[in-house]
């Protein structure tokens, strides 16, 4: 179980970082500039926010996988919720950027309506903070269960806090949208280190647990 976390963090960190690095911030300014329709009829902006989609998933994997109860369905629920707002952000706003080079300049007039639809806007908030839940309640409950789980034979400090630093950063992911483009790419970066340490204590934790597997009597 530790060993597909692991995977599934690693990953999420890969995506989260690609998709605020490759992402096109020409509508850092507002959405209704010829800068935030090439930004979003480039290709980057679909690769990069499929990329976050794909991190999102990627992030809710480790803490279904290492927790049970209320943080497993947290997180299965926060990113379904989630989810549809990107979809939009990502095709919706594709078309009318490349819609308004071909000439109708005046789509662009949609993209506040796209953005700000209260439905959407809420089903995303409250998926993110779910989501967010999750991260913590799985990071502290994988911290009493592994508070004192060796790490292997090589030694190193126990695993337990493994998940903390990836759950903290990734429960400030509503807060990075808030932030210039050089705030937000720094953010996919920290994500990223956070999600490589999780992926690395929760493999030494697989490994350990293998081992003491292969002492018991009667292996």
């Amino acid at each position: 179980m530790s060993a597909h976390s692991s995977l599934t963090a690693l990953v999420s960190g890969a995506l989260m970082a690609a998709y605020l690095l490759l992402r096109p911030y020409g509508d850092a300014d507002g959405g209704d500039t010829l800068a935030a329709a090439e930004a979003f009829a480039s290709p980057l902006w679909i690769a990069s926010h499929v990329a976050g989609a794909a991190a999102l998933v990627a992030l809710a994997a480790p803490w279904a996988l290492v927790s049970t109860g209320w943080p497993r369905w947290a997180a299965v629920v926060g990113v379904a919720m989630a989810l549809p707002y990107y979809g939009a952000e990502t095709f919706a706003l594709h078309e009318i950027g490349a819609r308004a080079l071909s000439g109708d300049a005046a789509t662009l007039e949609l993209v506040a309506a796209v953005r700000d639809n209260p439905v959407a806007m809420t089903l995303f908030g409250v998926g993110l903070i779910a989501l967010a839940a999750a991260g913590i309640g799985a990071a502290l409950r994988w911290r009493r269960g592994h508070a004192r789980t060796p790490v292997g034979a090589r030694g190193g400090p126990p695993s337990g806090g493994a998940l903390l630093p990836l759950a903290v950063v990734a429960a400030l992911f509503l807060t990075q949208f808030f932030l210039p483009p050089a705030g937000r790419m720094a953010y996919g970066v920290i994500f990223a280190v956070a999600a490589a340490y999780a992926a690395y204590g929760l493999r030494r934790a697989a490994s350990a647990e293998r081992a003491e597997e292969q002492t018991q009597p009667g292996r």
